[in-house]
């Protein structure tokens, strides 16, 4: 599924009356993909645009299963020791499984049975580990969320430029709020958000 389009966040602000001449389509586009996305990212750890690599540094624990930061995994490229003195040494892949949603990886033999590598040996940032994670586009609820996040961000825009403020007792005081005009809406897109981006978030710390 690909990322929102303007199209789709004005059908969201229906009744707001936000068309092109108010706010062009290059805005939004340029909130989506300079900010929403990013953010999105930063919050999750997560890929939501497309498949990424990185290459990270972990703690052995000593058993047969590590706990990746990033998920989901699409592929281990290159597991390997980092010891002293520049030595280096490879696990086979070939030995190793991995759960994909739950970025977990897993040894196939234990190594107090076999006698053999690969198992997480403890130590510190002892393993380097290269893979690839994330999705080529949102899920529909992630693309929902970030439709939620550009929608907040165009009323704070659209509202400030009319000093904002929403009606207070006396009918036409304006009381201004903490975020000014649509605060309320605001607050709103922004809670339902993160409600949705929750599941997503790891806070795993290899």
């Amino acid at each position: 599924m690909p990322l929102p389009t303007p199209t789709e966040v004005r059908a969201f602000l229906e009744g707001y009356g936000i068309d092109s001449a108010k706010l062009s389509d290059k805005w939004i586009e340029d909130r989506i993909t300079g900010f929403i996305v990013p953010y999105v990212e930063r919050v999750t750890r997560q890929s939501f645009n497309a498949v990424a690599s990185v290459t990270e540094y972990y703690s052995g624990n000593g058993s047969n299963i590590l706990i990746l930061n990033r998920r989901p995994i699409v592929a281990i490229t290159a597991i390997s020791y980092v010891l002293g003195s520049n030595v280096q040494g490879f696990i086979d892949l070939t030995r190793v499984e991995q759960i994909n949603s739950e970025g977990v990886i897993k040894s196939k033999a234990n190594y107090d049975e076999t006698y053999m590598l690969p198992v997480f040996a403890k130590g510190k940032r002892n393993l380097k580990i290269t893979y690839t994670y994330g999705y080529s586009s949102p899920p529909a609820d992630v693309k929902e969320a970030m439709i939620y996040l550009a929608c907040e961000q165009i009323l704070g825009f659209v509202g400030a430029r009319t000093g904002g403020g929403s009606l207070g007792v006396h009918a036409y005081n304006r009381n201004f709020g903490n975020r000014g005009k649509y605060q309320d809406i605001r607050n709103d897109l922004a809670r339902q958000a993160h409600s949705v981006l929750s599941k997503y978030i790891t806070r795993i710390v290899g």
